[in-house]
């Protein structure tokens, strides 16, 4: 969509950019410059078994903004260091797990630091979202609501002011949410919602192998397929996001059967 905006998008990861077909789906979306761990030194992959660490990868992510000649454009970055086995050229916590996260972390506030000083950063906005938990305390189950609550973070100068959007919502819903902000239509994301439109209903789907969840402000619910049972149901409205959960999958199906 971006990209029929006149938007140059590119694409950053220090790993196999071919991990679960990442590369193919890349392209199909409209990114047309992919860097990837063949752009990176052998030395530059040796401390991390996934590829480039996240200091280096936010280096060139850096240098990539500073040498962007085309207006406007759009890039998107994974990162890799926050993943097991959770080895970093870093040390602040005991916790393994939880100091591969703080190295991630001092990796994307040094990036900050030093893009606020760059003239691009007043048009630019910054979004953090994570793929999927890196839950503490260890272990999390499947059938936890904590394990599926993570935060959408947007900052930047193209950020009007500091706001706390509180709704439920899911990561395809960055789609809706970001076009709407540019004025862009977002129609043909059957499935993802403007988390700033107060008409637009307000919930959270997620799934793991073989079972959803739905999570509204008055039902969290999860149910396990294997077994045909609710597995956790809280909030003020017990059981009302089960059929809504079934439909919304059923439909996931139908549109994947479609394509």
């Amino acid at each position: 969509t971006l990209k029929a905006e006149g938007y140059a998008c590119s694409f950053l990861y220090g790993g196999d950019i071919n991990f679960t077909n990442m590369q193919s789906y890349l392209r199909t979306g409209g990114y047309s410059s992919i860097t990837s761990d063949v752009d990176f030194t052998a030395a530059q992959r040796k401390d991390n078994p996934w590829g480039a660490n996240d200091d280096v990868t936010f280096d060139r992510l850096y240098t990539m903004i500073g040498q962007q000649k085309h207006h406007p454009w759009h890039i998107g970055f994974l990162t890799l260091s926050s993943h097991e086995p959770f080895e970093v050229p870093y040390r602040r916590l005991e916790n393994d797990n939880l100091n591969a996260f703080a190295y991630t972390d001092s990796c994307v506030g040094d990036f900050i630091r030093q893009y606020r000083e760059l003239p691009q950063w007043k048009n630019t906005v910054v979004i953090f979202v994570p793929d999927h938990l890196g839950g503490m305390p260890e272990p999390i189950s499947n059938f936890s609501i904590d394990r599926y609550q993570i935060p959408l973070l947007m900052v930047g100068g193209g950020i009007a002011e500091p706001r706390l959007i509180d709704v439920y919502g899911s990561q395809q819903d960055l789609a809706a949410t970001l076009l709407a902000q540019l004025g862009l239509p977002h129609g043909e994301f059957t499935f993802s919602k403007d988390l700033m439109n107060p008409a637009s209903p307000h919930f959270a789907f997620f799934t793991v192998p073989d079972a959803f969840g739905v999570a509204t402000p008055d039902n969290q619910l999860i149910f396990d397929n294997q077994s045909g049972n609710v597995v956790l149901d809280e909030g003020t409205a017990k059981g009302k996001n089960l059929m809504m959960g079934k439909a919304y999958l059923q439909k996931l199906y139908d549109d994947l059967a479609g394509r």
